[in-house]
């Protein structure tokens, strides 16, 4: 019997709510994606989590790429909201104050997603996704995250200009880049290492990025 001969089925959506099937579809994939041990994602697996037939999940996505990269953008966004949060939380809690720790509240937003969600790290940093050609390296999935961590950098270079010079617009990107090295290396390992006995992770976050970051004014 197949999932849509089931009782249990999805009931089909109404005219018009495609859209929200194809929400249902991304969040099937997502938890299916969530244990980094999980086999192989595939169209049909995903369907039956959904409760519908394959060739409804087809009119959505075309493949299990286009599939993944919309589980990996949906969770890119989550991961700058959380970032967001940390740096500047409107939420009663006391946000950072200074450029360095509103960086530092961001690297550490971003470790803790990635301990916290392995799986979907995994898929969003590690398995390679698709890129597709002709599109702008900005517009690529994830790179919201990369944007978010270059202007945060860009903040502790003090500069009275509206805009920083070309020489620290270099120097944002290249301190943001060797950042985002730190950050992977510290979430993968304790991802892949989780018995080895590593320093408090605040500690190890602030110690590694404080070293790339300029001197305070």
């Amino acid at each position: 019997m197949t999932a849509t001969e089931s009782g249990s089925a999805r009931r089909r959506n109404p005219r018009g709510q495609g859209e929200r099937l194809r929400a249902d579809i991304i969040e099937a994939a997502s938890r299916l994606l969530a244990d980094p041990a999980s086999p192989p994602l595939t169209l049909r697996a995903v369907a039956r989590e959904v409760g519908v037939a394959a060739t409804s999940v087809y009119l959505h996505f075309a493949d299990i790429q286009s599939l993944v990269v919309a589980v990996a953008d949906r969770r890119f966004s989550e991961l700058v909201q959380m970032q967001n949060q940390a740096m500047d939380s409107d939420a009663g809690v006391t946000a950072a104050v200074t450029p360095r720790e509103r960086v530092l509240a961001g690297c550490m937003a971003y470790c803790e997603f990635g301990l916290t969600h392995p799986g979907h790290y995994q898929v969003m940093f590690v398995t390679p996704l698709p890129m597709m050609e002709n599109v702008p390296i900005e517009q690529t999935p994830g790179y919201r995250v990369f944007q978010q961590l270059i202007n945060a950098v860009a903040a502790t270079i003090a500069s009275p200009e509206p805009s920083p010079p070309p020489d620290k617009a270099s120097e944002a990107f290249a301190i943001a880049t060797m950042i985002w090295q730190q950050l992977h290396g510290i979430v993968s390992l304790r991802i892949s290492r989780p018995r080895f006995p590593w320093p408090p992770l605040p500690a190890q976050v602030t110690a590694s990025i404080t070293r790339l970051l300029p001197p305070s004014p």
